[in-house]
């Protein structure tokens, strides 16, 4: 792995903030990793390529050419006949220039969400910067929107009901389509709007990375703010900078002025976190515009800590991480469930 040398171990910084309960997946993490160059980029991209095993116990999958893989629940073996009108689109991280919705993370990930919620997911392809900057990625995330709500209606007659769901850049992608489709919606009411926003530690604020005092601090585990600035900068392309007064729609969630009539939204997110600043005023002025949120900031939790969960060879899960689940699945069934 890429390390810069100039960093020091996020540990002993942020001592005081370690949570003990997380402490024994904090083993698998590494730390110093930057993310700041096309070659250090394609080092950590490459993996990412590595071709998934079928899907097991109890879940199917299928490849949908141009959108992604639909996962699904099945019962002894055979396809559930039942309809469902409900599902997830769940969106990969990666900061927008690494990631696949192919990936063996990404499938951990989708039959987690099938077991929790008992509903499909659809893992959407989307095209990554800097070669497709914005906004490329978000027109692929509305394209497999539209194929899933396609999908629903035509199995079966209910009202369709698709959560936005997403990790860190997925986050960040889902509420910016969450965005765009409410205005769609407002013009044309034949859209869907999503019911719910499912958001993992997500990557909101393009003006994170040019904040000078969170540069200057020992790096943040995982990811860190040069990592943050080289993504950032990487997916606005030529066009724009991050921190400029003024961006286009969608670029970039937070940059929203008026979020009112938004879907109720799940965020998750620790206080380790380059993005816990950013995450936590996202809920908040959703809340003072009238939306549903609900705000779960883990104390100790870091960036990637439900991936590195899902990764690592821990007798058990750590309790914050099997609490997050537990209200990522309540606060997905409130909205999901007939």
């Amino acid at each position: 792995m890429a390390v810069d040398s100039e960093q020091h171990a996020p540990s002993n910084y942020w001592k005081d903030r370690e949570n003990p309960d997380l402490q024994p997946l904090m083993r698998y993490v590494p730390s110093g990793i930057t993310v700041n160059s096309p070659l250090k980029r394609m080092l950590f991209h490459a993996p990412e390529c590595i071709p998934v095993p079928k899907s097991s116990r109890g879940i199917k999958s299928n490849k949908v050419k141009g959108i992604g893989v639909y996962y699904y629940p099945s019962t002894n073996n055979n396809i559930v006949q039942t309809c469902s009108s409900s599902a997830v689109l769940w969106l990969h991280g990666g900061g927008r220039i690494l990631g696949s919705a192919y990936s063996m993370k990404e499938r951990d990930y989708c039959h987690k969400i099938v077991d929790l919620l008992g509903v499909p997911v659809l893992s959407a392809k989307y095209r990554l910067a800097p070669k497709h900057p914005f906004p490329a990625a978000l027109d692929d995330a509305r394209m497999a929107y539209q194929w899933l709500a396609g999908k629903l209606a035509e199995t079966c007659t209910s009202k369709v009901k698709i959560a936005l769901a997403g990790e860190s850049a997925g986050g960040g992608l889902a509420a910016e389509l969450s965005q765009w489709l409410l205005d769609a919606n407002n013009a044309d009411l034949t859209i869907p709007l999503p019911v719910c926003q499912l958001l993992i530690y997500p990557m909101l604020d393009d003006r994170t990375c040019v904040d000078n005092a969170l540069s200057k601090v020992p790096p943040h585990m995982v990811w860190n703010n040069k990592s943050n600035k080289y993504a950032w900068s990487s997916y606005l392309g030529k066009k724009y900078s991050p921190g400029d007064e003024q961006l286009p729609n969608y670029a970039s969630a937070s940059r929203r002025i008026n979020l009112s009539n938004l879907p109720p939204a799940f965020v998750l997110v620790g206080d380790m976190d380059l993005f816990h600043q950013e995450c936590v005023e996202y809920a908040r002025r959703l809340r003072e515009d009238g939306v549903q949120v609900e705000l779960m900031s883990v104390k100790g939790g870091f960036h990637g800590m439900i991936s590195f969960a899902n990764m690592a060879p821990l007798d058990k899960e750590p309790l914050p991480i099997v609490e997050g689940w537990e209200r990522f699945q309540a606060f997905g069934k409130r909205y999901l469930s007939d």
